[in-house]
């Protein structure tokens, strides 16, 4: 052994057995299967096999070449020992795997050069069902066959197929609310939050650094009272918990408070000035659950500048203190075992990421299915269907629960790897150390602060297992955020459009065209005008496009073609804002929400007075059966207004719109759920809030609009009739049929 220790250095031994190791670790790391697609070597690994052949060719020849030619006589200083045998094997070993690896890529590449080329035309090579490109639809809406089947865990653009720069570029719409650039405060609050985390890197040098010192001053007779103290004072200060790291803490809370109102805020009124389309095309259940996601960015901000940045800092620190204390082997071997560490955590986070975007999902469809049975309770029960729903969800939460299992797995797995590199890395120093100790080249005293930074450095290591994993997490939740900024509004105010301050109800339609699909248009050519404080009536069958019309003149949708003007003016030359409120809608199916009676009147008007809303109620005839509730006005109506009954629902609403004062009434078969007596007190209250109004009314009973100005008759999205109740009578066409229909039936009933 001494023999060996002579001819080589231990430190030149163990230093060239490091750097082979680690030049080997990078070749072998190049071959393992990417998480993303099928191992394929590419041009650049043959590129650096080539190359490491002929360095390790060239290596070989002038570290054995002397030896092998040499007589021992000759070289009297020189003489082969053991480690020359196992060096020699090692550089056969690596000419041999790095000349397999090149004959193994170059080779099927030689041979298929003389093959013929496919003939195929691409309609033979194409897919004949659709795929996931542009004409492909995308985003919330799913089917019952897509929750119990899932979406692919897999897609362009994810946390595991995209670098840090996509998600830079992807999220950058999202920064400017991370930063509290509208509080000088918080600013300072923030700034002086990363001076003390520069103070926390410093305290982590002092600490192992004061412990050798402790241990040193340590002995029979001794008492060393300041060492003592300062290493005590230091711990206190040191570490998250620690006294620089709970100040900390508590300095960023409003930061961390602030950014998430404003990215949550930002994210809900995006939601809701996104046009009608995209609500009519989602399921609830997952805006919802994407709209709960803000917390999820908000903890990758504060993960990334408190955690992230300081664990990287520290893994730097540790390298060039222990150049400083003790040798450079000791921080080729930390950066070696970081190196590794690293490696292993995101190699195995793709994979762990895949597992847990898919039980991401799963657990969404689950939600989403809840919500859905839920929001429609009386559905359920109306069809016997809580055996069908308890029945799906078990398979659902058996198909979480099985990706759940894979995510859970995969994490146990990375931590005892984790464990095991770090471990292998406490045993090469350790040794080394202990070595130096006996040979009398290092003092007892740094053992115990080598022994003190590596239990230190391992609280970063083993944060940043975990820590990768919630980046991965938080990116697959925070996706769902993003989408949802993604989504932009179809109706947006042109840049020339102007707020309309006064209005006189002035509505002029000409040659409208609307389709929702190519294929079949809802309106053809629509023309017809309603003047201030008049009344307009639009009837014809279901599916003739009144309703499309309603929602063309609240601009839900922008018309394909033609125009409809107020007051002369296009309504897209008119802020969306200003134009919408000039419009009062009393709709077919009234939503409240659940709160109480009083909130849902205030909710058109906030400053209205207690009289002005009992007035409203009075002319909508609910005051009276407002006032027989226990708690009145502030009677709760729960969800949806489930408590009161359908008329009561549609009166609040009308007296809702009446408080709203609106110059325009939009009344969608306002009477339709009320019986014949109120309906006749419904019909007076109209009469007369309606005067001075512009008001159009979309009727299925007839006998309601008969005092109209004028009444359209639709019937497949064209006008086919229009004039008076008189007038379309005595045209004796479809009206009039209509008409008739319906005065045989009352007859009948009656």
């Amino acid at each position: 052994m001494d023999k060996l220790l002579s001819a080589y250095p231990i430190s030149l031994c163990v230093t060239y057995l490091a750097s082979v190791l680690g030049a080997g670790a990078f070749f072998v790391a190049g071959l393992f299967p990417d998480a993303d697609e099928p191992y394929s070597p590419g041009i650049w690994n043959a590129t650096a096999w080539i190359m490491g052949l002929g360095f390790e060719c060239a290596l070989l020849a002038l570290s054995f070449g002397g030896l092998l030619d040499a007589e021992p006589s000759k070289s009297p200083t020189r003489t082969w020992t053991p480690i020359d045998t196992i060096q020699l094997m090692l550089a056969i070993v690596r000419i041999l795997a790095l000349s397999g690896m090149t004959i193994i890529y170059w080779l099927p590449r030689t041979l298929e050069t003389g093959t013929p080329e496919s003939t195929a035309t691409p309609d033979e090579t194409e897919s004949l069902l659709p795929g996931n490109g542009e004409g492909s639809s995308s985003g919330y809406g799913a089917t019952r066959d897509r929750l119990l089947k899932g979406p692919s865990s897999i897609r362009p653009g994810d946390a595991q197929t995209t670098d840090w720069t996509d998600y830079v570029a992807g999220f950058a719409k999202l920064f400017p609310f991370l930063w509290p650039s509208d509080s000088r405060a918080l600013q300072i609050r923030a700034a002086f939050c990363f001076v003390l985390l520069i103070c926390q890197r410093v305290v982590n040098i002092l600490v192992p650094h004061q412990a050798g010192v402790l241990v040193g001053q340590l002995g029979p007779g001794k008492m060393p009272h300041w060492q003592l103290l300062s290493y005590v004072l230091l711990r206190g200060l040191q570490g998250q918990q620690g006294v620089i790291g709970s100040f900390r803490a508590i300095l960023w809370i409003p930061i961390s408070q602030s950014t998430y109102r404003r990215l949550t805020s930002a994210a809900f009124e995006h939601v809701l000035w996104l046009s009608l389309d995209f609500h009519l095309n989602k399921r609830i259940g997952e805006v919802m659950s994407a709209l709960s996601k803000g917390s999820a960015l908000n903890t990758f901000l504060d993960g990334f500048a408190f955690q992230l940045v300081p664990m990287v800092a520290d893994l730097w620190i540790s390298a060039i203190y222990f150049i400083i204390e003790f040798d450079f082997f000791y921080a080729l071997v930390v950066i070696s075992v970081t190196w590794i560490y690293l490696y292993v955590t995101i190699y195995m986070a793709k994979y762990r990421g895949r597992a847990r975007r898919e039980m991401t999902n799963r657990e969404r469809d689950m939600e989403a299915s809840k919500t859905d049975a839920l929001m429609s309770y009386e559905t359920v029960h109306h069809n016997s269907a809580v055996p069908s729903e308890m029945s799906r969800f078990d398979r659902l939460v058996s198909i979480f629960q099985r990706a759940e299992y894979k995510v859970f797995l995969s994490l146990n797995l990375l931590n005892a790897l984790q464990n095991g590199v770090f471990t292998v890395g406490i045993l090469i120093l350790c040794y080394i150390d202990a070595f130096q100790i006996s040979r009398h080249q290092v003092e007892v005293a740094k053992f115990v602060t080598l022994l003190t930074y590596l239990a230190q450095l391992q609280a970063p290591l083993s944060f940043f297992g975990s820590f990768y994993t919630q980046v991965q997490n938080n990116l697959v939740d925070a996706e769902r955020m993003l989408d949802l900024f993604k989504e932009e509004p179809t109706i947006v105010d042109s840049e020339d459009a102007k707020p309309l301050d006064k209005c006189e109800g002035k509505i002029t339609v000409e040659d409208v065209h609307f389709a929702y699909h190519t294929r079949k248009p809802a309106l053809k050519g629509i023309s017809f005008e309603v003047l201030p404080g008049t009344s307009t009536a639009v009837v014809g069958e279901s599916g003739s496009g009144k309703s499309t019309l309603f929602k063309l003149l609240f601009r839900f949708y922008d018309v394909n073609s033609g125009s409809i003007k107020m007051d002369g003016v296009d309504l897209r030359k008119i802020t969306v804002a200003s134009h919408r409120s000039h419009f009062g809608i009393v709709p077919q199916d009234t939503i409240l929400f659940n709160d109480t009676i009083m909130y849902n009147l205030l909710y058109s008007r906030p400053g209205a007075t207690e009289e002005e809303v009992h007035a409203a109620c009075k002319a909508a005839s609910i005051h009276e059966r407002i006032m027989a509730f226990p708690a009145g006005y502030e009677t709760s109506v729960g969800d949806r207004g489930l408590k009161l009954s359908g008329g009561e629902k549609q009166r609040i609403s009308i007296a809702r719109t009446f408080l709203r004062s609106p110059q325009i009434l939009l009344l969608d078969e306002a009477t339709a759920s009320l019986d014949s007596t109120t309906e006749r007190q419904i019909q007076e209250a109209l009469e007369l809030v309606s005067k001075g109004r512009t008001t159009i009314t979309i009727a299925h009973r007839l006998s309601t609009i008969t005092k109209a100005d004028q009444i359209i008759v639709l019937h497949e999205g064209s006008i086919v009739e229009k004039g008076t109740h008189a007038e379309l009578l005595k045209l004796g066409g479809r009206y009039s049929k209509m008409w008739d229909q319906q005065t045989k039936k009352s007859k009948a009933t009656a």
